[in-house]
């Protein structure tokens, strides 16, 4: 729990007060560290998760704390606890970070096709012209925040480990576990499909802020309150 109330505050200031995700947040506002912040957390909890139900590991461990006090084997029986515990914070977790993204994906759709000359549609131009990199990953006119949602890859394989984790912690209450264990036991193999979801989750990364080389020609700070005269020398 501590360790993952440190990497929700770590993140959740990197996005929210950093400069280098300046401009993002000029579209997305306080969503984008709400939708990071859990991101972090997600990634070190799913890291843990199998591990409390690898038996050879836990085997050898014990085998190699037989030595030690029963105090310190006492959590290896406990391995199940840990692992419900762990699934618990990537449920919570995972609600946070769908939440936040709904808003994010509205801001991102809403910010492209305002067509004012609003800083928010300004920087969401940016990568309109050959070989330049995008802020926003909305590129067309044509679209809508479902629509985006569902057809872009961060959305579909969301939508898929999100519904996944709902069928692996729905099946795995005791009484479907006592009743049909059939059940619990065959929807947590979906476990596959939710790491391999995982993994190519953030493969086109959505959520971009400044490189390093960016942060420093340029001031966003100052750049922001001068937008309207871009691109300039010194700023996008």
């Amino acid at each position: 729990l501590g360790i993952n109330a440190f990497l929700f505050v770590n993140f959740y200031l990197v996005y929210d007060v950093g400069p280098k995700y300046y401009y993002t947040r000029q579209i997305l506002g306080s969503a984008l560290a709400w939708a990071r912040a859990p991101a972090a957390c997600l990634n070190f909890n799913c890291m843990l998760i199998l591990l409390p139900v690898c038996r050879n590991l836990l085997s050898f461990v014990r085998g190699s704390c037989a030595c030690c006090k029963r105090s310190v084997r006492r959590p290896l029986d406990r391995n199940i606890s840990f692992h419900i515990l762990v699934a618990y914070m990537i449920a919570l977790h995972t609600a946070i970070h769908t939440v936040a993204h709904l808003f994010n994906v509205e801001w991102f759709v809403t910010s492209h096709l305002q067509n004012t000359s609003s800083i928010q549609f300004v920087l969401s131009k940016i990568g309109d012209k050959p070989g330049e990199n995008y802020l926003n990953p909305v590129r067309t006119n044509d679209t809508n925040p479902t629509e985006v949602a569902f057809t872009y890859l961060a959305g579909l394989t969301g939508v898929v480990i999100t519904l996944a984790l709902i069928l692996m912690i729905t099946s795995s209450t005791e009484t479907i576990r006592r009743s049909y264990f059939e059940v619990f036991w065959y929807t947590h193999h979906l476990f596959v499909v939710f790491f391999i979801g995982l993994v190519i989750h953030g493969i086109r990364r959505i959520v971009r802020g400044q490189t390093d080389e960016s942060l420093k020609t340029h001031n966003s700070t100052v750049c922001a309150s001068l937008y309207a005269q871009w691109p300039t020398e010194s700023c996008p």
